[in-house]
């Protein structure tokens, strides 16, 4: 016969609470650089930029299946970070939030890299640095959680 052990559910530790407050913190600055340039090219015969919001809103509409693709990159690039700010502030107990974090910091990455083919502009840089300091974090939080619920079973 199997054995069942009841594990009492342990609220948070400190040192969980400051890295899942300091990684909703740093969403909420990542959320805050959207209106940068992320990506200089040519735009409609000039060079400008783009930015997360420009990427998302085109001004002549949808021509093609590129701009479609370009939209969808303004997408993920505005949701995925406000979702994961969401996950960080409301969700204290489980391990979902990290998953969605490590998702959103891929993503997001590739889409600055390798989504639109322009060079990166400073935007796009914060952004990248932004992400690499996320999931640095993230996997700290991640052990941390981890860690409470090992001890939790002795």
């Amino acid at each position: 016969m199997a054995k069942y052990v009841v594990v009492e559910e342990k609220v948070e530790t400190q040192t969980e609470r400051r890295l899942r407050i300091f990684i909703a913190v740093l969403y909420f600055i990542q959320v805050l650089l959207l209106p940068l340039p992320l990506m200089h090219g040519d735009i409609e015969g000039g060079i400008g930029h783009r930015t997360a919001l420009n990427l998302l809103f085109q001004y002549n509409g949808f021509n093609s299946f590129a701009e479609v693709m370009v939209a969808i990159y303004g997408a993920i690039l505005i949701v995925m970070p406000i979702v994961s700010f969401f996950f960080f502030v409301l969700d204290k107990r489980s391990k979902k939030k990290y998953l969605v974090s490590v998702i959103t910091c891929f993503l997001c990455a590739i889409i600055i890299c390798f989504g639109v083919k322009e060079t990166i502009a400073i935007g796009g840089v914060f952004t990248l640095i932004l992400e690499i300091v996320i999931l640095f974090f993230t996997s700290l939080g991640f052990q941390a959680t981890r860690m409470r619920e090992r001890d939790a079973l002795k």
